[in-house]
């Protein structure tokens, strides 16, 4: 049984012992470090598809490190409302703030102390439309996302994809500091990709999001219409990846893309035709695995189409 948050240790307390690894790992646990991977990442590709990035690579460095923070700062405020919620699900009853093993005062310091870092670094190195829009996505996912779409609307992921969505624009923007169609369109790739990568996941732990209360749309429209929604969504998510290559003419990207989605499609249909049992549920989240990887083929396949173009490949 976990441990109740009026007996949680004391704010961010000091290594004893053998355990300062224990403490290093809760804390890359509470950033949600393996989530902010994919952020950066995508951001990155966004900051290396866009002109002249060599030349302005200090900048793009510092979008980089300011894109990790804040998204570290909105992972951790994120379990700083929703601990008790956490030690309902299986897939989170282990983290530290529902396990007790750090306190809300301390997830809170360090929540401010990852923001702090990042509005420092992206002020003095960057330029003032990527704080906005980073500042955009921490509050959206932080405080808008858990505060008011989860816990109110079946329909929280879509609009509270929206956040998660941003990180390619930002890196665009880190370097050249100006909007442009092609990171728009990543934007809008990766904001229908998230109700079809994370849906599969809300089917496997359907029984544990009834069990918190949570609203998630297998929860309140039951697994067929979850099931229905992801192919629309899967769908939707291969038609956008196309858009790129009509932008750039990127016909390696194109072939790319339009493979991994017509995979991703197929496999959104076959879950939705399966009986509602435990080999749909191992599927669902081998669905939900596959989407990940999904997204980074399709992103490293734009660097792949602008390399090929810049050495004359064709």
């Amino acid at each position: 049984m976990a441990k109740s948050l009026s007996n949680a240790p004391r704010i961010l307390p000091l290594p004893e012992p053998g355990s300062a690894r224990q403490l290093l790992r809760d804390l890359w646990v509470l950033a949600k470090a393996r989530v902010v991977s994919l952020l950066v990442f995508t951001a990155a590709v966004g900051e290396l598809l866009a002109p002249a990035t060599l030349s302005h690579w200090p900048a793009a460095l510092a979008g980089l490190v300011g894109i990790a923070l804040a998204g570290g700062a909105g992972g951790v405020l994120n379990q700083i409302v929703e601990p008790d919620l956490d030690q309902h699900m299986r897939r989170t009853h282990g983290r530290p703030l529902a396990n007790g093993r750090i306190g809300r005062s301390g997830a809170i310091v360090y929540a401010l102390i990852l923001m702090s870092l990042a509005i420092a670094i992206l002020a003095i190195w960057t330029n003032p439309l990527t704080l906005v829009l980073t500042l955009l996505g921490t509050v959206g996912y932080g405080v808008v996302y858990t505060l008011y779409l989860k816990p109110s609307t079946p329909w929280n992921i879509v609009w509270g994809g929206l956040a998660g969505a941003l990180p390619p624009l930002i890196g665009w923007t880190a370097v050249t500091g100006q909007l442009a169609a092609l990171p728009v369109v990543l934007v809008a790739l990766i904001f229908v990709w998230t109700p079809a990568h994370f849906w599969p996941l809300a089917i496997y732990c359907r029984r544990d999001y009834a069990q918190a209360c949570i609203p998630m749309l297998p929860v309140t429209h039951g697994v067929d219409r979850t099931r229905r929604e992801v192919v629309r969504y899967a769908l939707a998510t291969w038609a956008v990846s196309m858009i790129p290559a009509l932008l750039n003419r990127d016909w390696i990207y194109g072939a790319i893309a339009f493979g991994a989605g017509a995979w991703f499609v197929v496999m959104a249909l076959r879950l939705q035709r399966m009986a509602i049992d435990a080999d749909m549920d191992r599927y669902a989240r081998r669905l939900f695995a596959f989407s990940i990887s999904y997204l980074f083929l399709i992103f490293t396949a734009l660097l792949l189409g602008k390399a090929a173009v810049s050495y004359g490949l064709v």
